[in-house]
């Protein structure tokens, strides 16, 4: 089932980059100078000067002092702090300062200092995190036209987090940041459309937005699009649109689109059959971790379907599918029925592939998960 997903992709602005920060994930803990402000490594945003690739460790604890060092941004005489200035503090990781430069900023309605607020509100940074805070800092800034702020405020509403959930005000955030080409924005409101939360029940108004957001190469618009195509219940069904959109999910690493799109190789739907093609797409799907793909994958060699026959290989891949959680009778009644020996080269490649899912079995009689 597809679900409403984070925001992951904003435009290149200050304040949508500012957002984007929070979306990447948790901000490594910082330590505090003599001061007491906080210090965050250089790579704490992704718009950060960026530390070379391939240096040895001393370069890179050099790097890492040289910004330190720098301290917060300095003004000239008589120069005043801009928006610019607080986030080039936020930047480097000196969040206290980011707040007292934002703080009357925003107060004073400047729109990039107020999605600032909102993103140190909502991540903690510098200040208690109160996304209550946050929520009413990114209104403020999303009614003067951020689209950033706008999606942070609708992944709020959606979520519940800090406010209130509100599926509708969620889709009207969702389609402020949509109409700058955001493709997560576009992504979240087609399923608000899809499931009739938010919004009126259209499918026809969904596809519209999957196919704008699939345009941009978004991976997750290009699944639901091929799933839209696949599965519509009202008629507009087009199995070879459903394969290429699947196809281009799958080509960009959608491991769930990989699946599916193995399946339809495999069966012929939408696009021409091809057992080994879907073989190597269950494959790839399978070593990314997915238990359905290794279930599949474990099929194909239980019984010479695309690979050549190989009970050892389709045990194994069975065995990790079952400790996942997706059991299979046909292929327990299969392993029950091999030898020692190949039962150890199952477990060998279980064990290979799966080390953090099952400990090695050291005793080759005990039953592997």
């Amino acid at each position: 089932m597809i679900s409403l997903r984070q925001n992951t992709r904003t435009a290149l602005r200050l304040t949508a980059a500012i957002v984007a920060t929070v979306a990447a994930g948790p901000v490594v803990a910082q330590e505090a100078d003599a001061a007491g402000e906080p210090v965050a490594p250089a790579a704490a945003s992704s718009l950060a000067a960026p530390v070379p690739a391939l240096v040895d460790a001393t370069t890179h604890d050099k790097t890492l002092r040289s910004i330190v060092d720098a301290g917060p941004p300095r003004l000239a005489d008589g120069e005043e702090a801009g928006s610019d200035i607080a986030y080039a503090a936020f930047q480097r990781g000196w969040f206290l300062t980011a707040l007292g430069l934002a703080t009357p900023l925003a107060e004073n309605g400047d729109m990039a200092a107020q999605a600032l607020m909102g993103v140190l509100h909502e991540a903690g940074l510098g200040i208690v995190q109160d996304k209550t805070k946050a929520a009413d800092w990114y209104a403020l800034a999303a009614a003067k036209g951020d689209e950033g702020s706008a999606m942070q405020l609708a992944q709020l509403y959606l979520l519940g987090t800090g406010i209130e959930a509100d599926k509708k005000k969620a889709a009207d955030y969702f389609e402020q940041a949509a109409e700058t080409g955001n493709p997560s924005a576009l992504y979240n409101l087609a399923l608000l459309y899809q499931e009739g939360e938010g919004r009126p029940f259209d499918e026809k108004k969904a596809r519209e937005l999957l196919e704008e957001a699939a345009g941009l190469n978004d991976p997750e618009a290009q699944y639901a699009l091929g799933l839209s195509y696949i599965e519509a219940q009202t008629g507009l069904n087009d199995p070879g649109q459903g394969a290429f959109w699947m196809g281009r999910a799958a080509r960009r690493g959608h491991t769930s689109a990989q699946v599916y799109y193995g399946i339809l190789r495999f069966q012929g739907k939408g696009v021409d059959p091809d057992e080994a093609e879907a073989s190597d797409w269950f494959e790839r799907a399978a070593t990314a971790g997915n238990p359905v793909a290794m279930n599949r994958l474990a099929r194909i060699y239980a019984y010479g379907r695309g690979r050549p026959q190989d009970f050892a290989a389709a045990a194994g891949w069975h065995l990790i599918a079952r400790t996942l959680g997706v059991s299979d009778h046909n292929l327990d009644r299969i392993v029950e029925s091999l030898d020692e020996t190949t039962l150890a080269e199952a477990r060998k490649l279980a064990e290979q592939y799966s080390a953090t899912l099952m400990a090695p079995t050291e005793d080759p009689e005990r039953e592997s998960p």
